[in-house]
């Protein structure tokens, strides 16, 4: 009979699962990773999952819990250049001009950021969390978590226009991008 019911789970609900999952985390190998780890506490909670009113919305929450669980293992571990999304060599139609023209050096001027700053525009730039996930992740108030992912796009602004200098358009948007001489801030 257990079997039975993990199997109708997964039938009925995993791409429901996936999509949820790969919503919060951007980065294809972790999103796989998370719904690995939603899978097992299935398995460990199948007696609960029996005896819930509304599996899916049961389903939703263990879901939602694991992503939580993910970022508050990450925020604990120091973060390495590994957990940075690689860069791609072809450019990319999609992405914003900023980050075309910053690519070459965004990985240095986010690792420039102090450890709770970096921390923040990783999960919330990168990893695209949300602020109220990130402000449970790192274990702080909703109003903290906005001020210091606020307070870390300042900064991260302020390090990418030190080290280059910029031309924009009417619009705001860049232009144009030419490295100060003599800054060595891309490494």
């Amino acid at each position: 009979m257990m079997e039975n019911i993990l199997e109708t789970i997964h039938r009925s609900f995993e791409k429901e699962l996936a999509d949820l999952v790969c919503r919060k985390v951007k980065h294809q190998d972790y999103c796989q990773d998370i719904i690995q780890d939603v899978y097992l506490k299935i398995l460990l909670n199948r007696s609960k999952i029996e005896k819930a009113d509304n599996i899916s919305a049961y389903l939703t929450r263990l879901t939602t819990n694991t992503v939580v669980d993910y970022y508050r293992r990450k925020s604990k571990s120091s973060v390495t250049n590994e957990t940075l999304p690689e860069t791609s060599s072809e450019p990319d139609e999609a992405v914003d001009s900023t980050y075309k023209l910053a690519d070459c050096c965004l990985r240095s001027f986010i690792d420039s950021l102090p450890e709770i700053y970096r921390n923040a525009i990783i999960m919330v730039e990168l990893d695209a969390l949300k602020i109220k996930d990130y402000a449970i992740a790192a274990n702080i108030t909703l109003t903290n978590a906005k001020a210091r992912v606020q307070r870390a796009r300042k900064m991260l602004r302020e390090v990418i226009l030190q080290c280059c200098n910029y031309e924009f358009d009417s619009y705001g948007n860049i232009v144009s991008c030419k490295k100060n001489e003599d800054q060595s801030c891309c490494k």
